[in-house]
Formats: C-alpha cells, structure tokens, sequence
C-alpha cells in the first residue's frame, strides 16, 4: 500500500556542482500532521568545496558556516530512515533529486529507490494564472511565510503547498492527488 507520508526536501549548493550541498531541509507530513522538521548544514565533500561568492549571495551559507559540520556521508544514515516509506516533493525537484542522488553516487551510499514529484507541476496545474510557479511567488500567493534561500523555509513552504492543494481539491493522499490532478511522479529508478 501507498503510504501517505510526504517528505519535502531542499538543498542549497556551494557553487554549480550538484554534489556540492551545504544545507538540507526535510519537513515531513504523515496523515495530515506534522511528524519531523529539521535543517543540515553540510561541509561539502573536498573534491567540491568551493563557495562561489554569487551562491553565497543567494544563500548566505559560507565556508566558515559549515567548517564543522558532517559531511553527507555522516549524515545519510538518519536522512535514509527519514525518507523510508514515503515520497519525496520538491519545488523544482529535477533540481534537489539530481542534488540528491550525486552526493549518493559520490559518496558511494546505499540507498532505497524512491518516488518523487514536483510542486512547480503542482502549482502549474493548480495556480494556472499566477505570473510565475517560483516558490516565492506561489508562497505569497498562498500567505506561506518564505525565507527564500533557506533550505527549512523552502522545504516547509513546499510542504504547504502540497498541504493547500489538498484541502482545494480534497484529496488528502499525495500519490491519489497527483493522479488526478495528472502530475507526474517520478521514481529514482530512472534519475
């Protein structure tokens, strides 16, 4: 059985290589209620641990920032149970998921295959006439408080809008409201 458990994501990256993740926010939702919400910084793996001054602008994380952190090799045994059993979301999950699964392949990680989807589909099917589906705008548009750039705040603005769309539509099961809002879900298998 499908479960209802949706898990939103979001990294933030040092520079321009998808393996470069400095921070992490998870926020999962199981039967409607809040059940984990929590930030990582990541000190990126040495062969991509460059900050690109533009990125730091965008983020504010800098070298500094996570010189004492764990890398995501550290991390990843705890990530791993929290994703287990549910499905991933993101907004601009081609993004996060290719984030995702480089830091695996770099690190050499065991993981479980996994489904995802996206919230920039969602929004575009859903909030069709919105001028933008960036996720300050879809935020806004929805009275989400956004900290844009933060890897919490984007994971729980996410969430909410997976939470708003389906008190919308009704439909309380991530997987039976992305079928019939037809949204696609993707699967790891094929990343």
């Amino acid at each position: 059985m499908k479960t209802d458990k949706f898990i939103a994501i979001d990294f933030e990256t040092a520079n321009r290589n998808m393996a470069s993740a400095c921070a992490l926010g998870i926020v999962v939702f199981q039967e409607g209620v809040l059940t984990y919400k929590e930030s990582f910084l990541i000190r990126p793996h040495d062969s991509v641990n460059t900050f690109d001054p533009t990125f730091i602008d965008i983020h504010h994380i800098t070298p500094q920032d996570v010189a004492d952190q764990p890398e995501f090799d550290q991390l990843w045994p705890n990530i791993r149970e929290i994703i287990k059993d549910g499905i991933l979301v993101a907004h601009n999950a081609s993004f996060d998921m290719t984030v995702l699964m480089s830091l695996i392949t770099l690190y050499r990680l065991d993981y479980d295959h996994f489904h995802y989807f996206c919230t920039v589909k969602l929004s575009r099917t859903v909030f069709k006439f919105l001028p933008s589906h960036r996720l300050n705008i879809v935020s806004q548009h929805l009275g989400i408080s956004l900290d844009h750039h933060d890897a919490l705040s984007d994971a729980f603005a996410c969430a909410q809008i997976v939470n708003q769309t389906m008190i919308l539509t009704g439909i309380y099961h991530p997987w039976q409201l992305c079928e019939a809002l037809m949204v696609p879900i993707s699967s790891s298998w094929y990343l």
